[in-house]
């Protein structure tokens, strides 16, 4: 079997449920013991009860759906349901994939009890079978001359074997069993002695579930080494030998034993009660296992990392989501005190965490581990032999959303800050050009008097350029879509940096068609190229250069921003866009700039790229779509 981590199982996992959260085991309605609806409505059976350890192994839910049997063939053939167990075969494996056995089943001929009919007269019999079944693929590559009746369950055949309209059922051997000893009826039918054929059970998935086989193996193997099917035939059938019936001679024989000692032994009041009594313990016994199941099922979906503790602080159960972490299994962690499941993480700071969580009941802890940052809160339980619930949960998202809405409310106070200074700027500049319009007036002007006021024309009118460029890239437009000149972008980000640029005379170029628009979320180019080029300027010491290119490729927009600066370690790329990673001096970056480029660009569908070399640059590169509407 292919070995998988947790982290594949849980990827994979996710692939098949990312339109719903749960499988489906889809057999047949009306197989008794393995898989039946019972009077009460409850769909039941050896099979049924595996499905259920089977989801608690997994860690995800199986549903159970009922059907007669071609039908459950067909579901399963669709991709409605996601399991039933058959035998395997070639017409069968055209439309599935198998799993590895989860028992062995043998099949027998079920025939009046004063026939005389043997194995080989199968040939010249007529043999009811179940529609679907792969007795009937048996039946006819083996007895080809036998006349098969279908029906729709086994136990349908049995009726017609009742009165006379067939000499055999062709069936499982816990199923014709059931229908002959369960109801009462073990003097008018027997199986014949030797069974057709013994052949392992496996579970059956669509086409197209190859990846999820690896995972199906290993919880089947792993149910299968705690013994709970032995513990399931047990329940059902009142022993723990493999799921293959007994001779059929011996049971016979048994039946008759038991029939007999209950014939001479006297049946009284006291005896009945004890039957109906163990019959209520058994249903309460199974309701109590279904609702511990159930508990369980709801413990290991909590997103939470969540572990009971006893008094010493020693493990009594834990969740499926710290037990993937810690990648371990919950038989190697009961008993072991708790740091056992934070090996991955630094020693000291669970230590403390522990210890200060602990001190008081509902005290919260933060600390930081790796690149990720933790919440511990404990609540001491008032309940005998249990301590301590220990939850743990993954706040890293949380942290930097709150610092990116610290950032965006300072953002928009210096916007706030900035038009305020644009107005009390404007006003003097207003005053300047009115007064050198006037001064043009003025017939004695000379010619450098003229070339002046023109010198203190072109001033103000950048200096307003300067402040009309200010204020569009604070302009606030929220999620809103528009249309905008590529060019001019380029120009107010590399006129916003002038000073930067200037002082570390680093040389600038836009490579851009003049007439290139598109549709996109204005601000968040700007927060994106805005990041882009203040990281280009600190990565470059003085006479550097910096490109800034955007062209049109079929249904992309293309925008690169290349520097030639100091490069980028490739140790560090892998860890670039995450939040709080920075290379810079303490205190000269949040580690937020390059993970806020790469949510944007998230946002707007598109895709970011980098390319660096050491000592020689950096290019960004970001793959935006070409939205015609």
């Amino acid at each position: 079997m292919k070995k998988t981590n947790d982290g594949e199982k849980y990827y994979t996992l996710q692939k098949y449920l990312k339109e719903k959260d749960y499988f489906i085991y889809g057999a047949n309605c009306n197989a008794p013991p393995l898989r039946f609806v019972d009077s009460d409505g409850v769909y039941k059976g050896v099979v049924v009860d595996y499905m259920s350890q089977l989801a608690l192994e997994l860690g995800v839910e199986i549903r159970t759906e009922p059907y007669p049997w071609e039908e459950a063939l067909e579901h399963l053939k669709n991709g409605e349901t996601d399991f039933c167990d058959m035998f395997a075969n070639e017409e069968r494996a055209k439309d599935y994939v198998f799993t590895d056995p989860i028992y062995n089943l043998r099949t027998g001929l079920a025939v009046q009890a004063d026939s005389q009919f043997t194995v080989d007269d199968i040939n010249t019999m007529c043999i009811a079978t179940e529609k679907g079944d792969y007795a009937n693929y048996y039946m006819q590559k083996n007895y080809p001359d036998a006349t098969l009746v279908y029906v729709n369950n086994v136990g349908e055949g049995m009726n017609l074997l009742s009165d006379g309209s067939v000499d055999a059922v062709v069936g499982d051997e816990p199923i014709l069993s059931y229908y002959i000893t369960e109801l009462g009826e073990t003097s008018q039918f027997r199986m014949i002695n030797t069974a057709l054929y013994e052949e392992p059970v496996v579970l059956a998935m669509p086409k197209g579930s190859e990846d999820l086989l690896p995972i199906i193996n290993r919880a089947i193997q792993e149910v299968n080494r705690q013994g709970q099917l032995e513990k399931i035939q047990q329940k059902w059938f009142g022993i723990s030998t493999p799921l293959i019936q007994a001779e059929p001679e011996k049971r016979y024989i048994r039946v008759v034993l038991i029939a007999g000692a209950i014939l001479l032994a006297t049946i009284s009041f006291v005896s009945l009660n004890n039957v109906s009594l163990k019959r209520m313990v058994r249903i309460r016994t199974r309701e109590l296992e279904n609702s511990r199941n159930e508990l369980q099922l709801i413990f290991d979906s909590i997103p939470e990392y969540i572990a009971i503790l006893d008094e010493k602080q020693n493990i009594i159960n834990a969740n499926k989501g710290i037990l993937q972490y810690a990648e371990l299994d919950i038989d190697q962690c009961v008993g072991k005190p708790v740091y056992a499941l934070f090996d991955k993480m630094q020693k000291e700071e669970i230590q403390k965490a522990l210890h200060e969580v602990l001190k008081q009941d509902g005290r919260q802890y933060k600390f930081k581990s790796g690149k990720d940052v933790y919440e511990m809160q404990t609540h001491h339980m008032k309940i005998p032999d249990i301590g301590v619930l220990l939850t743990l949960r993954n706040i890293t998202l949380d942290e930097v959303n709150r610092k990116q809405l610290l950032q965006s409310s300072k953002m928009l106070a210096v916007g706030q800050l900035a038009a305020g200074m644009a107005h009390q700027i404007r006003n003097p500049l207003s005053v300047i050009r009115m007064h050198t319009y006037m001064l043009r007036e003025n017939a004695s002007l000379d010619e450098n008097g003229k070339r002046s006021l023109a010198y203190i024309d072109e001033s103000a009118q950048k200096a307003n350029g300067i402040i009309d460029n200010v204020m569009n890239f604070w302009h606030i437009s929220g999620n809103q879509l528009e249309k905008i000149h590529l060019y001019t972008i380029f120009q107010s980000i590399l006129q916003l940096h002038e000073n930067a640029l200037k002082k570390k005379k680093i040389q600038t170029e836009i490579r851009c068609h003049e007439d290139l628009y598109f549709i996109c979320n204005p601000e968040a180019l700007k927060h994106i190229l805005v990041n882009l080029v203040s990281n280009a300027i600190d990565a470059m010491d003085f006479d550097g250069n910096l490109v800034l290119s955007g062209e049109k490729q079929d249904a992309e927009i293309i925008i690169c921003c290349r520097d030639d600066g100091c490069g980028i370690p490739e140790d560090c790329r892998e860890n670039l866009f995450n939040p709080f990673f920075t290379t810079k001096d303490p205190g000269k970056g949040t580690g937020l700039g390059l993970f806020i480029v790469y949510s944007e660009v998230e946002k707007l569908s598109g895709e970011i790229k980098v390319h660096s070399k050491v000592g020689y640059g950096t290019k960004f590169t970001i793959c935006l779509p070409n939205r015609e509407d």
